[in-house]
């Protein structure tokens, strides 16, 4: 079994304050670079070390409420809470959004975090036509295919940030997409 969700049981199954600590501490080591690179490459830097914190706090909060029993679970869980808290912010701060990024700086960045993990060449195809889409997509468009595709909001919560309706999101989504690969063809 793996280190983490190894933890992560220990943790639910663990009654002292002391252990629960040393536990949640050690399962924020494992996870806290990833979560925070997911943060700031949603928000601006500003923000995002506070929504970063406000992230871990959450997820030490609530690790007796996690049921899941694989590292896939614990993760998807994680994001979910670390979505929530973008999301939270987000609405509470819309002039706070980053703008997306070029398409060529975008590239650049990606060039650069492959010298650590590099893409492999499907990977890079997907990455190069997704920024296409994006590129060729009307800005209002663009705010809702990055928000869903990018960051990883859900109808639900872009429904909420904007007021509308499930549905309406759902449906405008598509039509952008469809709009966009139109374009791109």
């Amino acid at each position: 079994m793996e280190q983490l969700i190894k933890l992560v049981k220990t943790y639910r199954l663990s009654s002292g304050l002391a252990e629960r600590q040393r536990l949640a501490d050690a399962i924020l080591r494992l996870i806290a670079s990833d979560l925070c690179a997911f943060v700031f490459s949603a928000i601006k830097p500003q923000a995002a070390e506070d929504v970063s914190q406000e992230v871990l706090i959450s997820i030490t909060n609530s690790l007796k409420t996690f049921k899941g029993n694989s590292k896939e679970e614990f993760w998807e869980w994680c994001y979910m809470i670390t979505r929530r808290r973008i999301y939270d912010h987000l609405r509470k701060k819309k002039s706070d959004r980053l703008q997306p990024m070029p398409h060529e700086e975008l590239l650049d960045l990606v060039d650069t975090s492959e010298q650590v993990a590099p893409l492999t060449a499907a990977d890079r195809h997907d990455l190069e036509y997704a920024l296409k889409l994006l590129d060729s997509s009307k800005p209002e468009c663009r705010g809702y295919l990055w928000n869903h595709y990018v960051i990883g909001f859900d109808y639900g919560e872009i429904a909420e940030e904007q007021n509308l309706k499930y549905d309406n999101v759902r449906m405008k989504i598509g039509r952008c997409l469809d709009e966009a690969k139109s374009l791109v063809s």
